[in-house]
């Protein structure tokens, strides 16, 4: 049978009768009807796509129950299976960098926000974890390129100022830590860790008097902590100031009588008292090389 559209009819020249009897019969079809047929033509890519994107929300949904138990594998799977059902969604890609990175496996999950960004160029979270990713590489250049980016998006997320300000500061770049730690306190001026790391950072560059009033206010809110005082009696000591520095290492020792950093320190104070001599170079206290942030990705999340 031959059919073939002309006008608003689809002729079909019917097969089986005697010659001199066959007919061509003619189906009309119409406007209305017509009308239906090709907007149910335009609607099947969407519903297919549709169904793609139901799909990639199930494989999501279950993504995230199984990052939540840490079965980064399986997470992983069902991530990148979200991932190839709607290939345009920046936010399963996240996903996938976050499981990745908790498995470990931080090259690949820098390039599965690299593919977020290419599906979503200005997407926040993209540029964030990926820089949270390249500071664990200790890719310290990388990781500012991607919290300014973030920044330029977002400039006031608390969350990029804080990890750029470990980044800077990791990499020695103290001045710049210090603005971004300032601005993470404009938000949060109680957070005892940001106060620490500031006060590191401007005993770094030598601003002692900023660095004892950070750790003075971290002693303040915990008084029975002995790190507050370890951190200003090395304040102190970088100073010159024996008499504080000697008070704040008999506080420790009150703490913890057989703290070595405080014993020692205490001692050198003691010398450089008695000969009336400048504080002999202060030996740097081994837990200043600072941890990474705490929590730096968050539990993978699902937008709908």
């Amino acid at each position: 049978m031959r059919h073939y559209l002309q006008g608003k009819e689809v002729a079909a020249k019917m097969p089986g009768l005697p010659n001199k009897r066959q007919e061509n019969t003619t189906m009309k079809i119409s406007p209305r009807s017509l009308s239906l047929v090709l907007l149910l033509s335009a609607l099947l890519p969407a519903i297919a796509r549709g169904d793609d994107k139901a799909d990639a929300y199930k494989f999501g949904k279950e993504g995230i129950e199984a990052a939540k138990s840490k079965q980064w594998d399986k997470a992983i799977d069902l991530f990148q299976k979200a991932a190839k059902a709607d290939p345009k969604g920046a936010n399963n890609y996240n996903n996938l960098g976050l499981a990745y990175k908790g498995a470990g496996k931080f090259d690949e999950a820098a390039k599965a926000f690299s593919s977020a960004l290419e599906a979503e160029p200005e997407n926040f979270a993209a540029y964030l974890n990926r820089g949270i990713v390249y500071t664990s590489q200790k890719n310290y250049e990388k990781a500012v390129q991607d919290f300014d980016r973030a920044l330029k998006i977002k400039s006031d997320d608390v969350g990029a100022h804080r990890f750029r300000a470990f980044a800077y500061l990791e990499n020695k770049d103290f001045a710049k830590a210090v603005e971004d730690y300032n601005a993470v306190l404009k938000a949060k001026p109680n957070d005892l860790a940001i106060l620490d790391r500031r006060g590191f950072a401007y005993w770094n560059m030598k601003d002692y008097d900023k660095a004892l009033a950070d750790f003075s206010a971290i002693i303040k809110a915990k008084p029975q902590d002995k790190e507050g005082y370890l951190d200003r009696s090395y304040v102190y000591e970088l100073k010159g100031d024996f008499a504080n520095g000697i008070a704040d290492c008999d506080k420790v020792l009150s703490l913890d009588p057989k703290n070595e950093d405080a014993t020692s320190r205490k001692a050198r104070f003691e010398f450089a008292q008695k000969k009336g001599e400048a504080t002999p170079t202060p030996t740097a206290r081994p837990r200043r090389t600072l941890p990474p942030e705490p929590a730096a990705t968050p539990t993978p999340k699902r937008h709908r």
